[in-house]
C-alpha cells in the first residue's frame, strides 16, 4: 500500500493547496507513482495540479463516504497519495485522518492560525485513538517573516503543541507567482530558487515520520 500524506487544518489559508500540489510533483519527480485527491469543495489544488503537472493523476472527491471507500483503493495503485483536505474539521476531515499515514498542518504566525492548528491537533489525537496508532501528525510553519516578533513567538510556541515540528516556509512571492501563473517554483527561474530550497528541505524531512510497521513506507525510503 502507497503512503497517504493528508494536509488538513481547521482553517483555510494556511497553505495547504501550495503544499499539497507542491508534494505531488516533488514525489512524481522523485519517480514515485503519485496522485492527489482533492477533498476541498473549493477545488483549488485541482485547478493548480491540473495546468502545473497535467500528467500527475488528480480524483476529486467530496464525502467521507468518498474518502473512506475510494482513498483505500487508490492507495493501492500509486505509491505515493497525497489528500488536499477541507478547511475547517468537518467530517470529511475526520474521514481523512481516518485513512491517513501522515497529517501535515501547515501553520501560519498568528493567534488565530495557533488557535486553529490546537484544535486540527486534538481532532488528529481523537483519530489516533479510534485508530490505535496512525495517523502521525507534523507541523508545518508557514508564511514565516522571521525578522518580525509575531513569527519569532509563534516559532517559540509551536514546540509546546505536542507534534513534530518540521521546517517552516517563510512568506515568498514565488508562492503566490506559481499559483497565479498555475506552475511550480522551481519553474520560475532565479526568483523561486529559495522557495525550491526550502520545500526540497520539507519534504525530504518527511523520512524522519515514518510508520512502524512495514507495510506503510515513507515518502523518502521505500
Amino acid at each position: 500500500m502507497g503512503r497517504i500524506i493528508a494536509l488538513t487544518n481547521s482553517k483555510g489559508g494556511v497553505g495547504k493547496s501550495t503544499v499539497a500540489v507542491h508534494l505531488a510533483a516533488w514525489c512524481a519527480g522523485q519517480g514515485r507513482s503519485t496522485a492527489l485527491v482533492d477533498a476541498d469543495a473549493q477545488g483549488a489544488s485541482s485547478q493548480w495540479l491540473h495546468e502545473a503537472a497535467p500528467d500527475i493523476a488528480l480524483f476529486r472527491l467530496q464525502t467521507p463516504d468518498e474518502i473512506l471507500d475510494q482513498v483505500p483503493q487508490l492507495a493501492a495503485q500509486f505509491d505515493v497519495l497525497v489528500i488536499d483536505g477541507p478547511a475547517g474539521l468537518s467530517e470529511v476531515t475526520r474521514a481523512v485522518l481516518l485513512v491517513a499515514h501522515l497529517a501535515l498542518l501547515p501553520c501560519g504566525p498568528s493567534v488565530l492560525d495557533l488557535r486553529a492548528v490546537q484544535e486540527a491537533i486534538r481532532v488528529v489525537g481523537q483519530a489516533q485513538r479510534i485508530r490505535g496508532g496512525p495517523p502521525q501528525a507534523a507541523l508545518v510553519p508557514n508564511k514565516l517573516q522571521v525578522q518580525y516578533r509575531l513569527t519569532q513567538e509563534f516559532l517559540a510556541a509551536v514546540p509546546t503543541l505536542g507534534v513534530p515540528v518540521l521546517s517552516g516556509l517563510r512568506l515568498r512571492q514565488a508562492y503566490a507567482d506559481a499559483v497565479g501563473q498555475g506552475t511550480l517554483v522551481w519553474r520560475l527561474g532565479p526568483r523561486g530558487l529559495a522557495a525550491t530550497e526550502e520545500l526540497s528541505r520539507l519534504f525530504e524531512e518527511l523520512s524522519l515520520h515514518e510508520h512502524e510497521t512495514h507495510d506503510e513506507p515513507s515518502v523518502a525510503n521505500e
